[in-house]
């Protein structure tokens, strides 16, 4: 039986595309059909450009805000030698060219008229020390100035793990600190799976609502509680999910969680007009919704429930175990472990839950290349905390 090949997915017009630039910093832009993506000092180009092509490969702006593939230089082709630093001298000096001469340079690379090669070309060949350094140091001074001048980028796909690195690095707050291990435990955690219903409260800005929908691709529904009579999840916008996967999404703020319904009795005044007609309509909606979405909540026995909250998570807790069916898993995150210690010990001293845990994700991140593996120089110093336990029964005291 031969292995099935993934076939590279197509950048298509309307949707939202993390761009990777030289530097390593990286934006969300949205590809709108004859519109121009703007990358600041690596230039800009135009968006129908990059429409149609695949991800998986690196893009060269050219003059006019054309685009074409690039090859990346290989990093790790250094040989190893028996030269060494020692005698080389950190003297700004060693630089021939000037501050003015390598400012024009760059305004030139800006208008497209001088190319990054041509730019790096000139500070390798008047750099009095360069030819002195170990391959080693040559390749990472040219890659350096690579990161700089290259006007190159690398589009990648919104994915739930390329979203949460993204906004990991960019501001963590947004997403309440939670990084992409800790999110995949969370989601192995909860168990979440097709056709599974889950019960959720994410203040995260909808980064772990919309990465349990993106699981959700046969069936299954997230019923998901937010403050405000609108729930803000920006981050779900992002995704690129198709409108069916985002229909299983259901809200409902907790000002309604005790709310008790009644029948909708609005009438349309005499002679209405049709903004009276359409305003009806609208109120019918919205009372339909919410009747139905608090029925889903009170039948109870979702598959799991998962918390990411301001508030204080015990109450959360408290108020939401009884929804959750039995045998079905409690994961809650926050970026502290104190935030979450009263919810173990009131889960441990509970009859109610089995193989209660409170872990902290540890990640650590390497560079593996030819005689020069190591740990990144900079890494998180933490991705937050996980609180499980396994749910026994569908209702507490």
């Amino acid at each position: 039986m031969e292995p099935m090949q993934l076939e590279p997915r197509l950048i298509n017009g309307g949707e939202y595309v993390v761009i990777r630039m030289p530097s390593t910093n990286s934006k969300i832009v949205c590809l709108k059909a004859g519109s121009t993506v703007s990358l600041g000092k690596f230039g800009s180009f135009k968006a129908d450009s990059l429409i149609g092509n695949t991800f998986g490969h690196t893009f060269e702006i050219e003059k006019g805000g054309t685009i074409k593939p690039h090859k990346q230089a290989g990093f790790d082709n250094a040989d190893i030698t028996e030269a060494n630093n020692k005698e080389i001298v950190d003297d700004p000096k060693s630089q021939k060219l000037s501050f003015e001469e390598i400012e024009k340079l760059k305004t030139k690379s800006l208008a497209g008229d001088v190319s990054a090669q041509e730019i790096i070309a000139s500070l390798t060949e008047n750099n009095e020390s360069f030819a002195r350094k170990t391959e080693f140091s040559k390749s990472k001074y040219i890659k350096r100035k690579q990161n700089k001048f290259m006007k190159c980028f690398f589009p990648l796909e919104t994915t739930v793990y390329n979203l949460c690195d993204f906004f990991f690095e960019a501001n963590p707050q947004k997403i309440r600190g939670i990084r992409t291990d800790t999110l995949s435990q969370l989601l192995g955690l909860a168990n979440v799976y097709s056709n599974a219903r889950i019960l959720a409260v994410d203040d995260g800005q909808g980064l772990i609502v919309g990465a349990a929908l993106s699981r959700l691709d046969v069936g299954g529904q997230v019923l998901s509680l937010h403050d405000g009579d609108v729930h803000n999840y920006d981050v779900l916008r992002y995704m690129n999910l198709p409108t069916e996967t985002k229909d299983r999404l259901h809200t409902l703020p907790w000002s309604k969680f005790h709310h008790k319904m009644d029948a909708f009795s609005e009438e349309l005044p005499e002679n209405p007009t049709q903004d009276d007609i359409n305003g009806r309509e609208r109120r019918l909606r919205g009372h339909t919704k919410l009747s139905q979405n608090l029925d889903n909540l009170r039948s109870g026995n979702f598959d799991a429930l998962v918390v990411s909250t301001n508030y204080n998570p015990l109450s959360v807790i408290k108020q939401l175990i009884p929804c959750l069916g039995g045998s079905r898993m409690l994961v809650v995150y926050d970026q502290s472990k104190e935030a979450l210690l009263e919810s173990f010990a009131w889960l441990r001293e509970s009859q109610r839950f089995l193989n209660v845990q409170l872990t902290e994700s540890w990640l650590r991140e390497y560079q593996v290349l030819p005689k020069r593996t190591h740990p990144l120089m900079t890494m998180s110093g933490g991705g937050g905390f996980l609180l499980s336990a396994i749910h026994l029964a569908s209702d507490i005291k």
